[in-house]
């Protein structure tokens, strides 16, 4: 993928992390086998919209979709969860949200260290990442802790993303 071939990247400094994460993230389509894998759609009220995201990578989802679907990365399975956070990430980068979205997003990016069920699932969703991707995630994590209202609770997850996993 090169950087012409990433419509949903900035490509100015103070979006570097964008263009870490199309290199890092390659935009894959998302499937129905994706949505449903290891999933917990328990209290997830927009399940019945997720087929608009089949066939789409993340470079396709737009603010408006992340938005309305802020707490999917509660409840989807690791393999959504890795396919769809570059975009969520991206947005918050940019800061161009306007919900509890970024407090939704960074709650999964914070590995629990007083909950063995927590970790477990951080883990799982972690775990198969590249050295890379964890880079870029916490490159992306330090970029929003550079947002006043995000700062605490973005600084807490860098350790997640500084250990050794």
């Amino acid at each position: 993928v090169g950087l012409g071939d990433v419509p949903f990247c900035a490509m100015n400094e103070d979006h570097v992390a964008g263009v870490g994460l199309a290199m890092a993230f390659p935009p894959i389509p998302i499937s129905r086998d994706m949505i449903d894998a290891g999933a917990h759609w328990d209290g997830y009220e927009a399940r019945e919209q997720l087929s608009l995201l089949e066939g789409k990578s993340w470079t396709e989802l737009t603010p408006y979709i992340l938005e309305h679907h802020a707490a999917l990365l509660i409840h989807c399975g690791s393999p959504l969860f890795r396919t769809i956070l570059p975009a969520y990430l991206k947005l918050l980068v940019e800061g161009d949200y306007a919900t509890m979205l970024p407090f939704h997003v960074i709650s999964q990016l914070t590995s629990n260290p007083a909950s063995e069920f927590d970790r477990k699932i951080f883990d799982e969703r972690v775990g198969p990442l590249s050295a890379e991707q964890r880079a870029v995630v916490h490159r992306a994590l330090t970029m929003i802790a550079k947002q006043g209202v995000l700062r605490d609770v973005a600084c807490a997850a860098l350790p997640s993303w500084s250990e050794k996993r």
